[in-house]
């Protein structure tokens, strides 16, 4: 990353094959069911949290920096450091919970309805899996944490021929390419699901759908680019 004194974005960028992420990311919601979205968690403010942009800097390659936007908010902001990076209890707690896999992320996130807590993403990838973008022999999860390791959010994938008709009903609004669902849960309970699609002419969206099968908001993944120090 270049040290020009200035964060300019980041993005999410999907590996054209997979739905891994290989790029930096930004998203926003599509205004396409404003009218139905939820109340959404406080944001983060019009300002970065102190320290992101020398976190961002300093973050591994393969983790990108994270920006999430509603509007003109900022929803959530992360930067990766790296499975070394978390603290002990975290690292813990993560093992406890999902045990070995590929790590796709792990770095701090800042929201207003968690503050500073831990991000950490796994993928496995089943032994018959015939090509590494064989996605029907990979299963994704994610988890987010406080320091002392409690969770706080945590969600996994379902293989898509499990998932129930109204969600992918749901999910197919948006994009008719359904590349995984997940379902959301919180500290206590399933709260709901998020789908990754791919629009007709080749764009990704992320879609919240609620555990009855409405769709909640969705955003777009779009291709930006972070400059911090």
């Amino acid at each position: 990353m270049s040290a020009t004194g200035a964060f300019v974005a980041s993005l999410t960028l999907l590996d054209q094959d997979s739905d891994r992420m290989i790029g930096k990311m930004v998203c926003w919601h599509s205004p396409l069911f404003a009218g139905a979205m939820l109340p959404l968690a406080a944001c983060v403010g019009p300002h970065l949290p102190a320290g992101f942009a020398a976190m961002a800097a300093a973050a591994p390659d393969d983790q990108p920096a994270r920006l999430v936007l509603d509007g003109n908010s900022l929803v959530s902001v992360a930067a990766g450091l790296g499975q070394g990076g978390l603290p002990n209890a975290v690292r813990t707690a993560v093992e406890a919970i999902a045990p070995g896999g590929e790590l796709d992320f792990a770095g701090r996130e800042w929201s207003d309805q968690h503050g500073m807590a831990f991000r950490v993403e796994k993928r496995y990838r089943s032994k018959d899996a015939s090509t590494v973008n064989d996605r029907g022999a990979e299963s994704f999860c994610s988890l987010l944490l406080d320091p002392t390791g409690r969770v706080l959010e945590r969600a996994h994938s379902v293989p898509l021929a499990e998932v129930p008709v109204e969600i992918l009903r749901a999910a197919m609004l948006i994009g008719r390419d359904v590349r995984r669902c997940e379902i959301e849960s919180d500290a206590q309970r399933e709260v709901g699901w998020r789908a990754l699609v791919r629009d007709g002419i080749g764009r990704d969206h992320v879609v919240e759908i609620t555990l009855d099968g409405a769709v909640r908001f969705s955003r777009r993944v779009v291709n930006a680019r972070i400059d911090a120090r």
